[in-house]
């Protein structure tokens, strides 16, 4: 059995017997902090017609919107385990495929949610996220088999309100953990079976300083990939520049702290957060600018892959625009 311990109460927090009810409200209201990869669309949502196998009418317990795969989600919720689970959100996935028109409207029209247009949006699946205190173990295998549209979500809620969940399958912290580890392989990739060199001024700049030289050659082609690319070389930075009007000053960079790293990147891209990266706003709030500031505004210290990975997939969407 989960238990878990608070430190400020000194003893193990007994779990909350919550309504249906109450995980629904508790899930809307806090949304963007539990779900911030999906867009909720409301919950609640009142369908009429066959929906279910054994009724005529019913509703989907939150409905939401995956803009990554541009597929609707229905989210259906437990307060225990129930082995009729996987048939209600199977109905309810299958109503919203027949009736995927009056859908959308009632998202973009009544409940004004900003969607892609009706042409780019998937009609052949939706996903399904389950959520209940407890799975069978036919569930679990079933889900894992799902090719990614069926989730589901353990969760416990303990006394002062304090909510725990757990992916069983699909967890977007792994998803995004191993996309960003594929890139990072694509790109060495490319620089190991390159023929020939481009970067010939660059191993000067980075003499001596090879894993700092490894990650500008995979954030450097990350942009080839994307855009034409001018490369300066000075005394103290590499420039680079993308056929958007995008530039970024790369300085090898050893540092003492926070700021210790292999690389910094100065971008004009506003990225305030990302998840792992020390960044750095060179604009005081009375915008006047810390020191010297070119017209890279942010200064991002670099120290590994795995952040290198997390600033080349916030900064993907602008470089695409």
């Amino acid at each position: 059995m989960l238990k878990l311990f608070s430190h400020n109460n000194q003893r193990f927090l007994k779990q909350s017997e919550k309504s249906e009810t109450d995980l629904n409200k508790f899930l809307k209201e806090n949304w963007k902090h539990i779900f911030p990869q999906f867009t909720i669309i409301t919950n609640e949502f009142k369908l009429e017609g066959n929906v279910r196998s054994r009724g005529t009418s019913g509703r989907i317990d939150i409905l939401a919107f995956n803009p990554k795969v541009k597929k609707f989600i229905v989210f259906e919720l437990k307060k225990n385990q129930d082995k009729n689970i996987r048939d209600q959100a199977s109905d309810y996935r299958d109503f919203i495929e027949d009736n995927f028109a009056d859908i959308y409207l009632q998202a973009t029209q009544k409940y004004d949610i900003q969607l892609p247009k009706y042409s780019e949006i998937s009609k052949e699946s939706v996903e399904v996220v389950l959520m209940a205190k407890q799975f069978s173990q036919p569930d679990i295998e079933k889900a894992k088999k799902s090719n990614g549209e069926v989730t589901l979500i353990k969760y416990f809620w303990f006394e002062d309100d304090l909510f725990l969940i757990d992916y069983l399958n699909n967890d977007p912290d792994d998803l995004l953990e191993a996309l960003n580890t594929e890139k990072i392989k694509k790109i060495k990739a490319i620089i190991e079976n390159k023929a020939e060199s481009t970067l010939s001024e660059t191993d000067i700049f980075f003499h001596k300083f090879d894993k700092s030289k490894l990650l500008f050659n995979i954030f450097f082609n990350f942009l080839k990939e994307l855009n034409t690319v001018k490369v300066q070389v000075n005394q103290n930075t590499v420039r680079l520049f993308t056929e958007k009007n995008h530039t970024f000053s790369v300085l090898r960079f050893t540092g003492k702290g926070q700021k210790k790293s292999l690389l910094r990147i100065d971008t004009d891209l506003k990225i305030d957060i990302v998840d792992g990266l020390k960044i750095e706003d060179r604009m005081k709030e009375d915008g006047t600018s810390k020191g010297s500031m070119g017209v890279e505004r942010y200064q991002v210290y670099i120290s590994n892959e795995n952040q290198l990975a997390n600033f080349i997939t916030a900064i993907e969407p602008f470089i695409k625009l």
